[in-house]
């Protein structure tokens, strides 16, 4: 169901114990071939296509397209809420939602950006806020639920895992909206620093976080090798991560609660 498209008397007389689901994305720059928009079409289609196979057995509401995306804004077209901004929203629509009764609410995130600040939000909302305590607040990117669906070698990709506007990304892309990729315009490149404690262009390999704005990283605003995209990868990422998308919240829904435990 849409949350967007009930009154206020159905979204009332509805069971709480529904998955609430809330996609999260950004727009900001995805280097030379693709659009700013990449993170909320793709969230938002898988959020959509979830919906759509889960019927009436959990709620979505729109998309939150603006995300925080600072460390991008030094290429044009980032549009963006700086991290402590960004985790308030999170922490007021959480609100909302817990307001309206409903107990079991997932973040779906499609921008890496939005993970830390929109974590601080919910572990602070759940810290001071008792009704929140009391619900179950889950927070995921879309490539965490779906990593079964994402290994490399399932989809004839070299690289090891999601990054940014990279051979994942451009293969969906070319699956959702083709029309906005211009592949002619991906440019190859070495990863700027590569050594035993960090990668900049592979996540899975880093053993310290390092806090760089992007143009430090990418001349072009890319990492990971987009040249790597193919149409038969993008349809086989949409499928498998939606199919875990659906398996997690019917799992979801049957979540205990959780007495508090004192002795």
């Amino acid at each position: 169901m849409l949350w967007h498209e009930l009154t206020w008397r159905e979204v009332d007389a509805l069971s709480k114990e529904l998955p609430v689901v809330i996609p999260l994305a950004a727009c900001e720059q995805h280097g030379h071939h693709l659009p700013v928009f990449v993170d909320t079409i793709q969230v938002t289609a898988i959020a959509e296509r979830v919906e759509r196979q889960m019927a009436d057995q959990m709620l979505l509401l729109p998309t939150l397209w603006l995300g925080s995306s600072h460390h991008h804004k030094d290429f044009p077209g980032t549009i963006s809420l700086r991290p402590l901004l960004y985790a308030q929203v999170i922490q007021e629509i959480a609100r909302s939602v817990l307001e309206a009764g409903f107990r079991k609410i997932f973040f779906l995130n499609g921008h890496g950006g939005n993970r830390v600040p929109a974590a601080d939000a919910l572990g602070d909302l759940v810290a001071t806020d008792n009704r929140a305590d009391d619900a179950y607040l889950v927070l995921a990117n879309w490539w965490e639920v779906g990593q079964d669906a994402l290994r490399p070698e399932k989809l004839g990709l070299e690289q090891p895992v999601v990054s940014h506007a990279c051979g994942f990304e451009t293969s969906l892309m070319l699956a959702l909206r083709p029309d906005l990729v211009q592949l002619e315009r991906i440019q190859d490149q070495v990863p700027v620093l590569q050594n035993d404690w960090f990668h900049s262009e592979d996540d899975s390999s880093k053993k310290v976080a390092v806090f760089r704005r992007f143009h430090r990283l990418s001349a072009s605003g890319v990492l990971g090798r987009p040249q790597e995209a193919s149409l038969e990868a993008g349809p086989s990422i949409l499928e498998g991560v939606t199919h875990e998308v659906v398996a997690f919240l019917n799992d979801f829904a049957t979540w205990p609660e959780l007495p508090i435990l004192k002795n």
